[in-house]
């Protein structure tokens, strides 16, 4: 099966032709950053779940200075740490 993907009108999320929150070879579907330049938070979706492998946080938050205030787990969509 192939998967398109579509960068958002908005720029800072990533779709399928479906509509669903989705990005290829391991990267984040959903990415904010602050007026600064610093990243806020970064979100890897598959099929609109929330996911990422290898024990890999799927979400990720930071300060804007940098400092990361918290990451969540999830495989298909399901929270595990």
């Amino acid at each position: 099966m192939i998967t398109l993907q579509f960068k958002t009108t908005n720029g800072s999320s990533w779709k399928t032709e479906n509509n669903r929150l989705h990005r290829l070879n391991g990267k984040p579907a959903y990415q904010s950053w602050y007026e600064n330049g610093q990243k806020n938070f970064e979100v890897y979706f598959e099929n609109d779940l929330r996911h990422r492998l290898n024990g890999k946080p799927a979400y990720q938050f930071w300060w804007p200075n940098g400092q990361k205030i918290s990451e969540e787990y999830y495989e298909n969509g399901v929270f595990f740490k």
